[in-house]
């Protein structure tokens, strides 16, 4: 037995003939390649996550009302939506308890436009209530296939 085998020590040539030879580091200009590779991707798929998110978009909000009378209230509302998209919105008339006294669905249909700010139009619609309201509001939109 030689001091080497008894102290557990062995030489890197004996490492090399029982596992193989070690890898070659990669060379500075293949390293940046991979990190530029890497960017790449990664802004491409924000880039696609961005777009698929947008397409399709519904967004509404109020932007007034008027209580008219005991019977009649109007809600002015603005919603961005694709051209050709058409969509239903749920207006709703309230108390001064927040009961439901007056609600409507209003159907918006495809519109013309050729910008992105042609995508979002006003509206105003008018409801009738059983009692005097104090508030109206758009309580949801959603897109109708």
């Amino acid at each position: 037995m030689s001091l080497s085998d008894s102290t557990g020590h062995t030489g890197t040539s004996d490492l090399a003939t029982r596992y193989g030879a070690g890898r070659g580091k990669m060379s500075p200009a293949v390293q940046r390649l991979l990190v530029i590779g890497a960017l790449a991707v990664a802004v491409a798929t924000t880039v696609w996550f961005t777009i698929s998110m947008n397409v399709g978009r519904l967004e509404y909000q109020e932007v007034g009302y008027t209580i008219e009378s005991d019977t009649r209230a109007s809600v002015d509302f603005e919603v961005t939506k694709d051209f050709e998209a058409t969509a239903q919105c749920m207006l709703h008339v309230l108390d001064d308890s927040y009961a439901i006294v007056g609600a409507r669905i209003v159907t918006l249909g495809p519109h013309e436009g050729s910008s992105e700010a042609d995508r979002s139009q006003y509206y105003s619609s008018q409801l009738r209530t059983e009692y005097r309201g104090v508030t109206g509001i758009v309580d949801s939109c959603w897109l109708v296939d």
